[in-house]
């Protein structure tokens, strides 16, 4: 994956994220252990912002195909159980990640941006 935004809703295979440079995945936070590529990737809770974003997306993709995973979801008090995969050298923001996905949705005003961390280490690679 090098860039765009995916939700997954059902299992991983063995080293998800191997060799992703870009975009965002989010997947259920009982299925995100041991199976991600460590090397390539890391696990980030979701941000107020992004939960209402994927609600949506959750929202469209049950319109269409009447999916019970998304309906269950949706139907959650609280948070949605999700979970961020993104590149461990992430490079952007959660916001312009999101940004072609929510212009589709109409969404004329993005939330706030939603920071990530750079280490120290990954800022100096970038210098």
């Amino acid at each position: 994956m090098t860039g765009g935004v995916v939700l997954v809703l059902g299992p991983l295979g063995l080293n998800f994220g191997s060799g992703m440079t870009g975009g965002l995945a989010y997947v259920l936070r009982a299925e995100a252990e041991d199976v991600l590529h460590k090397e390539f990737v890391r696990l980030e809770e979701v941000e107020a912002a992004e939960e209402a974003w994927l609600r949506r997306t959750l929202q469209e993709h049950g319109n269409f195909t009447r999916s019970p995973r998304a309906a269950r979801l949706l139907s959650r008090r609280g948070s949605l159980g999700l979970l961020r995969v993104q590149p461990v050298h992430f490079q952007g923001t959660v916001e312009n990640t999101w940004a072609p996905i929510l212009g589709g949705f109409g969404f004329l005003e993005v939330a706030q941006p939603v920071p990530v961390s750079v280490s120290a280490a990954t800022q100096a690679i970038h210098a």
